[in-house]
């Protein structure tokens, strides 16, 4: 790559950036911040609730939008744009990606539950059953099947973000540097783009020590820890696609330890059941530092 290039190619990353976050920081300070701040998520009436969720997802399209501006303003063209699906000789990574946030997550919310036996129950969840106007195996299949087709229902939303984060700025990273640095800032990024909305509660709450800034480190390790996986499979089928089904799956199952926890309103998300916590990220973990000792043995 020659030093022209190079440059050129750092002002696309830049000019993506600043972009991207520019839109995020101005419709979460703008339009969330004034609705959330300050008050008990308890007070917030459904009407509320849901709007400040249709926000929240919106936020999800800027990384999205960034490339598209990006790309426009640079004549940089959609030629390398990480869209193809490559499925030949790739399908373990699709696979990878649509099933295998769905086993870490459950994996890191049974490690909890045998950490901390007490915060597990089936009253509440019988509780739930008892108000069901079907038969407990009839919403367990229609839920199962809900969450098999998770990565398709949050196809949308997943894709604003993961083609920004992993179909951009992950390959210009990826090209200049190795695998672990390359997560690593990458995935530092994608959490610190997170800020704004982790300040609004998001993820974390805002009832904890040190808020907001222990939730927005938290949720850096989170995206670097998630970032390896979805990077891996994003530059194994050089695609985005199996990083947008891993997302949409995570996003889709994350809560289902939350399911058997003795008060589903009170828990700790900085340790578990879910994986936004130590404890239900474990498996995440693990499977990260392996993919990096893995990458980097191929890297010699």
């Amino acid at each position: 790559m020659t030093q022209s290039t190079n440059k050129q190619e750092f002002r696309r990353i830049w000019l993506f950036l600043l972009i991207t976050f520019t839109m995020t920081f101005a419709w979460t300070i703008g339009l969330i911040w004034p609705r959330v701040l300050g008050r008990d998520a308890a007070t917030l009436s459904q009407e509320e609730t849901l709007i400040n969720t249709a926000l929240t997802a919106v936020l999800m399209f800027f990384p999205a939008i960034g490339v598209l501006i990006t790309r426009l303003i640079t004549r940089e063209g959609f030629k390398n744009s990480m869209l193809r699906l490559n499925l030949k000789g790739n399908v373990r990574y699709y696979l990878i990606g649509w099933f295998g946030p769905f086993v870490l997550t459950v994996v890191g919310a049974v490690l909890y539950y045998l950490i901390f036996p007490s915060e597990f129950t089936l009253s509440s969840y019988y509780a739930q059953m008892a108000t069901l106007p079907v038969s407990v195996k009839t919403f367990w299949i229609v839920q199962l099947l809900m969450m098999m087709v998770a990565p398709l229902l949050n196809l949308v939303t997943c894709f604003g973000e993961e083609w920004g984060w992993r179909g951009y700025l992950l390959p210009k990273v990826a090209s200049r540097m190795k695998f672990l640095p390359t997560v690593l800032v990458t995935g530092l990024i994608w959490g610190v783009w997170h800020a704004p909305i982790i300040a609004a509660g998001h993820n974390y709450g805002m009832d904890y020590p040190g808020y907001p800034f222990v939730g927005i480190v938290a949720m850096c390790l989170l995206c670097v820890v998630l970032g390896t996986l979805f990077s891996y499979i994003t530059l194994k089928t050089q695609s985005c696609w199996p990083a947008v089904f891993a997302h949409g799956m995570m996003n889709g199952t994350a809560s289902i330890g939350v399911i058997f926890l003795a008060d589903p309103m009170v828990y700790d998300r900085f340790v578990g059941p879910v994986p936004t916590g130590i404890i239900g990220a474990a498996a995440y973990i693990v499977v990260a530092v392996w993919i990096v000792w893995m990458m980097r043995r191929e890297e010699l």
